[in-house]
């Protein structure tokens, strides 16, 4: 059930891009964003040293804290159970536009990684940056189904799970 599902969404958001110039759009958009988010960190980090600003340091790491918490969760689900990506399992891809390597697909690490650190920043009020972040990261995160490399129920439990990890460091253990 859920396969049929996956494999009906994948399908419909992948025929948006029928053209050359959509594919290398969404092949930019499904990788580049996510290396943002370090960069972010360490130029915030060294910028609030230099600044000798203690206090902004800390929403930083609860940032990163978030983000960890998020991988770590995703490692443990993917060695208890493992589902090939979309380009291994359909052998007739008509439009794969990212070359991904063959690993784990479920849950999207992509995925779990920026809503965590967009749920952090929502919950350590910075809102006004949340809310620039999380449509990127939600373009980001359907751009990996539409380029093959995620099942959209992958990115579905990725959110879920970065929402619950920025939750858990941002309010409960804050």
């Amino acid at each position: 059930m859920i396969q049929q599902w996956n494999e009906q969404w994948l399908i419909f958001l992948n025929s948006l891009t029928d053209t050359q110039q959509l594919q290398t759009i969404f092949w930019i958009i499904a990788d580049l964003p996510i290396f943002f988010l370090p960069i972010f960190l360490i130029s915030m980090w060294v910028y609030y040293v230099i600044k000798n600003n203690n206090e902004q340091k800390k929403w930083l790491l609860l940032l990163f804290y978030s983000t960890i918490l998020a991988l770590t969760i995703n490692l443990i689900i993917q060695n208890l159970v493992h589902f090939d990506r979309p380009e291994s399992v359909l052998q007739w891809v008509w439009n794969l536009i990212l070359d991904h390597i063959p690993d784990a697909s479920f849950p999207s690490d992509h995925t779990a990684v920026s809503i965590a650190f967009a749920t952090a920043l929502f919950f350590t009020g910075y809102r006004k940056i949340a809310y620039i972040f999380f449509p990127i990261a939600c373009l980001m995160n359907i751009s990996r189904i539409i380029s093959w490399v995620h099942w959209p129920f992958d990115v579905i439990v990725g959110t879920f799970i970065g929402i619950l990890s920025g939750y858990i460091i941002c309010v409960v253990l804050k």
